[in-house]
């Protein structure tokens, strides 16, 4: 065989291997898409609910891995320390504020609450619930009003923590809208900086650096699930949970049981807790494949 058509041979042969890698490369992306649009039972074990004492209309729910405790809001502006076997162990009125979601920065332990309306996280001592700190989100996002003032507002909070971030991580929040016309309010996800380690100023402003229409209503609840590096978004409407990328790619969706559900988080031992506006705090054994 001459060299001339070995060469052609191989460079046929590689091309086809590289359309052949293309194609596959496409069907497998067409299937993510499919399996993120399409919703399936979501694989749980149930535990049930742990709430001994009913919580009035609990809108956020947040894990402390180092107390070891559950955070619940609720929409009198309330918050509770709840132990895992369900006991509530203190409480504090935080000023009648609108709270519609509540999360933990791991490294410090302080508590970060969403205030819808206001468009603002509140950061508390988890020692005392005082308010030390408040950051404004800014409601635009590359020229458009993303947050819209006289709107739904923010119903959901989660923090996802990052060593390499100036901050130590940046924030994430939903916007909670009932419709998906172009025209109207958006239901979306937007990731914001907050001045963590950057300012010490009392009141100051937070930016959204990133934005994410969903394809579904009524955002009620936001975790972030570090095993699997995804976010976790509840509807309460849709009865849907949602796995998210955090650069925009829905990864699955799953239908939920329970009604009513306002908040969601992990705690990184198999369970899941699911706050519920009836006052039921829903604990879950956590099957889905990481």
């Amino acid at each position: 065989m001459s060299y001339k058509k070995l060469l052609l041979i191989i460079f046929i042969t590689g091309i086809g291997a590289a359309l052949v890698y293309f194609l596959l490369q496409m069907e497998r992306s067409a299937m993510e898409v499919e399996a993120g649009s399409r919703p399936v039972a979501l694989p749980y074990k149930w535990i049930g609910n742990i709430a001994k004492s009913r919580i009035a209309e609990p809108s956020g729910i947040a894990y402390d891995s180092a107390r070891r405790s559950l955070f619940v809001v609720d929409d009198s502006g309330s918050i509770y320390e709840v132990q895992l076997d369900g006991t509530v162990v203190r409480s504090r009125m935080l000023n009648e504020l609108d709270i519609e979601g509540i999360t933990v920065n791991p490294e410090t332990g302080f508590l970060y609450v969403a205030v819808e309306g206001d468009e603002t996280i509140l950061e508390l001592d988890p020692k005392t619930f005082a308010i030390q700190r408040e950051f404004k989100i800014e409601r635009d996002f590359e020229g458009e009003q993303i947050l819209k003032k006289g709107g739904m507002g923010i119903e959901a909070i989660a923090f996802v923590p990052d060593a390499t971030h100036p901050e130590g991580g940046t924030f994430w929040v939903g916007n909670q809208s009932f419709s998906l016309k172009k025209k109207d309010e958006p239901s979306v996800v937007c990731e914001v900086s907050v001045p963590l380690r950057s300012s010490t100023t009392r009141k100051t402003s937070a930016t959204i650096i990133q934005a994410y229409r969903m394809n579904f209503i009524d955002i009620s609840g936001l975790a972030y699930d570090a095993q699997g590096d995804v976010l976790v978004l509840i509807s309460d409407m849709s009865n849907l949970l949602v796995e998210l990328k955090r650069e925009g790619t829905i990864l699955g969706q799953y239908l939920l049981p329970g009604d009513e559900q306002e908040g969601v988080v992990l705690d990184g031992l198999g369970y899941m807790y699911i706050a519920q506006e009836s006052g039921e705090i829903i604990k879950l054994a956590d099957r889905r494949l990481r």
